[in-house]
């Protein structure tokens, strides 16, 4: 289900903008995902990943979650008011934001905002700990040895694994623990070496999405500033 807002933004020039000095491990949209998550945060959502598509369609997608998760046991995820309000409070803000003239050029683009949905990123370390118990799928940048997987026998019989699917434990001293199908001890994965991990779906049996699925997005045409 999904919402649309089509608003309209004239390019303006700010006398003086600059863009800010690039960072040589930084890209913009981390640094934007800092600045919104500063914005954010006070209306109770957390900004869990920015997505930028400069291809054919200039797309700026923001994927937001609810900081209380109490919430979403009680009333389910994140829905179209939630996108709806937040595209609203960033709409000026944006505007002035030096990574999106950075990102885009000047160029108009199209702000889209929506529940990160079932297969939920995990990028912070705090993910990590607030989706234990969960299966996850993770892939690393390269194969594992056996002192890093922390699993001798994982490792033997699982030679060059970088894609993983299990369930997790949590983390510990910055290493992902994953539940291992051989033993009891845990699989170690170095937090630095994993390139990308999210949430494996869960679908109830009457085959509907479970309540943290995707529940609303909210899409808004705007112009960067040049």
């Amino acid at each position: 289900m999904m919402t649309t807002s089509s608003h309209s933004h004239a390019p303006e020039t700010q006398a003086g903008a600059s863009l800010p000095e690039p960072s040589a491990h930084e890209k913009p949209e981390d640094r934007l995902l800092s600045k919104l998550s500063d914005m954010l945060a006070p209306l109770g959502y957390e900004l869990v990943h920015v997505e930028v598509q400069t291809n054919r369609q200039r797309i700026l997608r923001l994927f937001i979650d609810r900081l209380d998760r109490s919430h979403d046991e009680q009333k389910g995820g994140v829905g179209i008011d939630d996108c709806a309000l937040v595209s609203r409070t960033l709409d000026e803000p944006l505007e002035s934001i030096p990574e999106v003239t950075e990102i885009f050029k000047g160029a108009p683009y199209e702000l889209e905002v929506s529940s990160p949905g079932v297969d939920r990123p995990l990028r912070r370390e705090d993910d990590y700990r607030r989706f234990a118990g969960r299966r996850i799928r993770l892939n690393t940048f390269r194969p594992l040895s056996a002192e890093e997987l922390g699993h001798t026998d994982y490792a033997s019989q699982n030679p060059r694994q970088k894609n993983f699917l299990g369930e997790l434990l949590g983390l510990d001293a910055g290493k992902v623990l994953l539940k291992s199908s051989i033993g009891d001890t845990p699989i170690t994965i170095p937090l630095s070496l994993v390139a990308k991990a999210n949430l494996d779906p869960d679908f109830h049996f009457s085959g509907q999405e479970s309540p943290t699925g995707p529940s609303g997005r909210q899409k808004k045409p705007k112009t960067s500033l040049s």
